[in-house]
């Protein structure tokens, strides 16, 4: 599964959303019996059956309050759009990182700071990151459902055959990239986009934004980062691009072994068990700069939101609450399809699927995968300094960076 791409998809609908919540907001609740909707992206059979599980145990805890499912397989944020401009969203919805802040800004969203507070729930209990993605100024609008980050991904046959262990810092990853290019095959398969070269920007001390939110894609550390990134594929021809390698994402060259290493976060490992049921591959944290030093991540994540105009707002967060629990996170562990966004719950997670301990150990240092009010159009252009540079269409880094800085702006 793609999931930049899936994001960045879903992020390009979102501004249709805003021309229609722009309007106004819309009732999603069933009645004053205590009767809800949760409106829910189901990419899978597995994922809408962990849902129903989660459901009814809430609903045997509280008898009085009735939660039917509205599933969307297709384009989740286009019939959300559809459904807030007939005022009929769900009271409960999933939302995306990405598109968060637009929903925030439009007011379409109910604060849940009150509801959180009469509960006596513990935010700091949750991935800081991810409760992160959905706050604006000291106010939370969503809890996190669950999430991802990146780690890095190792064909284990070709790193015994070369006599290499899994790369920790730069140099090392550079260094085994080259040792392991082969014939048709690259040491490393990655994309030049922003989601994958953050990390590097932010081990070197850069930020793609300041504190204030404001872009600062042309900073001296972001400069050096991207240099070294983009040279792996231009200097060191150790790095390819997925199209240039036959395939159609990094997981395909991974799977076929047209690539030794990929960086990509927990969605690989149910595709690898259809595609490549025989591979033998390792997953460790991200290559830091240097060893000692920092690391950094990127955190996917979704979250449950409350519609500003459900009326009945009481049994809404309840329902939040019960599915962000310890209670309504131990379904997500057992199924394993993503990271329990609890850290209590991490720990479990980690207990029972062990190999998968890099991505948990990944959030305690990730950055949200969103971009404040530019949103998509950030992560575009910031991908697009890159892949120039790449290209060959932009010989320097520098003003690669600069160019993406001013079109952003």
């Amino acid at each position: 599964m793609k999931r930049t791409r899936l994001y960045r998809v879903l992020t390009v609908v979102s501004v249709l959303v805003l021309l229609v919540t722009a309007c106004g907001g819309g009732s999603g609740a069933d009645g004053d019996k205590g009767e809800i909707r949760i409106g829910a992206q189901l990419s899978s059979p597995a994922e809408h059956k962990i849902l129903e599980k989660q459901i009814k145990a809430f609903e045997e805890k509280n008898p009085d309050i009735q939660v039917s499912i509205q599933a969307i397989t297709d384009d989740y944020l286009k019939e959300m759009q559809t459904l807030i401009g007939a005022k009929q969203e769900p009271d409960v919805f999933y939302l995306d990182s990405m598109p968060a802040p637009d929903l925030i800004n439009l007011g379409v969203l109910e604060p849940l700071d009150k509801y959180i507070q009469a509960s006596d729930l513990d935010t700091s209990e949750f991935e800081e990151a991810l409760i992160e993605a959905y706050t604006k100024d000291s106010s939370i609008y969503g809890l996190p459902k669950d999430y991802n980050t990146l780690a890095l991904f190792y064909n284990k046959k070709m790193f015994k055959e070369e006599g290499l262990e899994p790369p920790t810092t730069w140099d090392e990853l550079r260094d085994a990239a080259k040792k392991l290019t082969k014939g048709g095959r690259k040491g490393l398969a990655i994309n030049p986009e922003l989601a994958r070269y953050q990390p590097f920007v932010y081990q070197n001390g850069g930020a793609v934004l300041d504190e204030d939110g404001k872009a600062t894609l042309d900073r001296k550390e972001n400069v050096e980062a991207l240099d070294f990134f983009t040279s792996l594929f231009l200097e060191d021809q150790s790095t390819g691009v997925p199209n240039d390698l036959g395939v159609e994402w990094a997981g395909d060259a991974f799977a076929e072994e047209k690539a030794a290493m990929v960086y990509e976060g927990g969605w690989m490992i149910p595709f690898l068990k259809e595609k490549a049921p025989d591979l033998e591959y390792g997953i460790v944290e991200l290559p830091a700069k240097e060893k000692g030093m920092k690391s950094s991540n990127l955190a996917f994540t979704v979250a449950y939101v409350m519609s500003k105009n459900s009326k009945n707002k009481e049994a809404a967060f309840k329902l939040i609450e019960f599915l962000t629990s310890k209670e309504g996170q131990t379904y997500v562990v057992e199924s394993g399809l993503a990271l329990p966004s609890r850290k209590s719950m991490g720990e479990k997670f980690i207990r029972k699927y062990p190999e998968r301990e890099a991505f948990v150990k990944g959030a305690a240092y990730a950055e949200p995968f969103q971009y404040g009010d530019y949103g998509n159009k950030f992560a575009d252009e910031a991908s697009k300094a890159a892949e120039s540079v790449v290209l060959k269409q932009e010989k320097s880094v520098e003003n690669a960076l600069k160019k993406a800085q001013e079109r952003v702006e």
